[in-house]
């Protein structure tokens, strides 16, 4: 995840509170989609981004053995209160143990923005798994993220929590020629009359299918899936993300 954002670091008490997701939903069609691959209950999940954790919980329910990794400390302190079993680290540094036998990555491969370092961390991921292992995963398509972003540049949200309103706006400008998009966010706490903010700009690239399919291949994964979401029923090309499930060509 993008180091410095305050949404990883100061403000990462309000994380689950601004990106709000059905996790429930969506670890069902994981859970079904892992079995589907002979991947069990009792199989050893590696969360590789797990933010406050909260995938990591709703995995376990469904017996599996979840690991978390974050580079966000503040994060991985979130997911800790919670009970879950993580540890802080860069995903591209992890061990080669192949002791895993599916990896989620859930948007962290957006912040991943030269070449490089995106083999890098697909090789990192074949090391984590065994023989038969899965890797679910999802990035964020470039040409379907062009028209939603282009006709609605400005997110804005306003919640009340514990520790005052807080108000998280996000604008994005796109640079088409590296399909990158730049990212200038800003939250706002307000308590008791006084206002806390926190301005941060930064960088994510997009991705297409072709480049996340050489990505997968060269690093030794196939019997590659599709869709548009953790859901069956939303085909590839449904909305902005691409969600892909892959298996080790070694299995």
């Amino acid at each position: 995840m993008s180091a410095g954002r305050p949404f990883y670091g100061s403000f990462a008490w309000a994380y689950d509170l601004l990106a709000d997701r059905p996790v429930a939903r969506e670890c069902a069609w994981i859970a079904a989609t892992l079995t589907a691959r002979g991947i069990g209950r009792d199989a050893r999940v590696l969360d590789a981004g797990c933010a406050t954790g909260r995938y990591a919980l709703a995995l376990a329910e469904h017996g599996y053995h979840v690991t978390g990794v974050d580079r966000s400390p503040e994060l991985i302190a979130v997911a800790r209160q919670r009970g879950v079993a993580c540890f802080v680290a860069d995903l591209a540094a992890l061990p080669s143990r192949r002791e895993y036998d599916a990896v989620l990555c859930r948007g962290v491969l957006n912040d991943v923005l030269d070449d490089d370092s995106r083999r890098a961390m697909f090789q990192a991921f074949a090391g984590a798994l065994t023989a038969r292992g899965v890797l679910v995963l999802d990035v964020r398509d470039w040409d379907l993220t062009v028209g939603r972003k282009a006709a609605q540049p400005v997110h804005e949200r306003t919640i009340e929590t514990e520790q005052g309103k807080l108000t998280f706006r996000s604008e994005t400008r796109l640079e088409t020629a590296t399909r990158r998009m730049l990212i200038a966010e800003r939250h706002t706490l307000v308590r008791g009359g006084q206002t806390r903010s926190e301005s941060h700009d930064f960088v994510m690239r997009c991705w297409t299918r072709a480049e996340l399919e050489e990505r997968l291949r060269e690093a030794g994964f196939a019997r590659i899936e599709w869709r548009g979401a953790y859901d069956a029923a939303v085909p590839l090309g449904a909305t902005d993300r691409i969600v892909a499930v892959a298996g080790m060509l070694r299995a």
